[in-house]
């Protein structure tokens, strides 16, 4: 139920997330030669980010024509982009699944963040 404005511009950002995603998801899959580590590591930030995520997957990764991934992805910063992404997936899904499991099983605080971290 939306009561406050809050909730109208989060639901629109939740669209946008999941159209982001959507988009990443198949666009990586159908013209994107990266590893698949990597394929899923753009799918996972744009969820977690939604419009900036795709921002950076068309910035950075998106290759402007077909067989040009190599050349594009070239620039320092591009790379920069790329590892950060491997990096922040595989974090972020890491605390979250700790956090999931840490609070389904009641455990205190002071231990859920031992294990997340």
């Amino acid at each position: 139920m939306f009561i406050q404005p809050i909730d109208y511009f989060l639901a629109v950002w939740f669209a946008l997330a999941a159209a982001s995603t959507l988009y990443v998801g198949f666009d990586q899959y159908r013209n994107n030669p990266e590893p698949l580590v990597m394929k899923w590591g753009f799918i996972l930030v744009t969820l977690y980010m939604g419009p900036l995520g795709l921002l950076l997957y068309v910035l950075a990764d998106k290759e402007p024509r077909p067989g040009e991934h190599e050349d594009f992805t070239r620039p320092l910063w591009k790379q920069g982009v790329g590892s950060t992404i491997h990096c922040v997936a595989g974090d972020a899904t890491g605390i979250i699944l700790a956090a999931v499991i840490t609070a389904t099983l009641g455990l205190p605080m002071w231990l859920d963040l031992i294990v997340e971290y």
